[in-house]
């Protein structure tokens, strides 16, 4: 079964684009106000940088859980883009994110533009009568839910860190 939800959303940065620019390539910090990422991690895999993070899933019919996930992360001259990679390690669930952040010069700040694509992934036995029909229906409204809800934060946690490397650049 596969989940998909996007996220967009857009705010202003008291910042130059330069300095905006660098707030969204650090991963680690632009999504350390997120809730529902954990244990992210930056690795090298090939010259390549690479995001490896955790959603958290706490859910009645999925029980309690990490979805792991893999990007690669590519800077751009104006943001960074994310590639959900597929994962090796396809346990029961699992997730792919993928989207970019851009930034766009204003007359004394920045805008910040996201725009991510999470699909989650949960291996679930096929169906053989219409009860288990009926039930994996239920599964899916579930999960869509789910997925709704733990991304529904995001935007004002980026926008959290955002306001702290606002902070800690005006300080230098």
């Amino acid at each position: 079964m596969n989940i998909c939800h996007a996220v967009n959303f857009d705010f202003d940065l008291a910042l130059a684009q330069a300095e905006a620019v660098m707030f969204v390539q650090d991963v680690k910090t632009s999504l350390s106000k997120a809730d529902f990422i954990r244990d992210i991690d930056l690795v090298q895999v090939d010259s390549r940088q690479h995001v490896r993070a955790a959603i958290p899933v706490n859910a009645a019919l999925f029980g309690q859980g990490d979805l792991r996930f893999e990007s690669l992360l590519m800077p751009t001259s104006r943001g960074a883009k994310l590639l959900g990679l597929p994962l090796n390690d396809k346990k029961p669930g699992w997730a792919e994110v993928s989207g970019e952040a851009l930034v766009r010069p204003l007359p004394s700040s920045s805008q910040v533009s996201y725009r991510f694509d999470v699909a989650i992934e949960l291996a679930l036995p096929e169906p053989e009568k219409w009860g288990g029909q009926a039930l994996l229906k239920m599964v899916e409204f579930t999960a869509q839910r789910v997925v709704e809800a733990i991304t529904a934060d995001f935007p004002a946690a980026v926008q959290t860190a955002a306001r702290e490397f606002e902070a800690a650049c005006s300080k230098v």
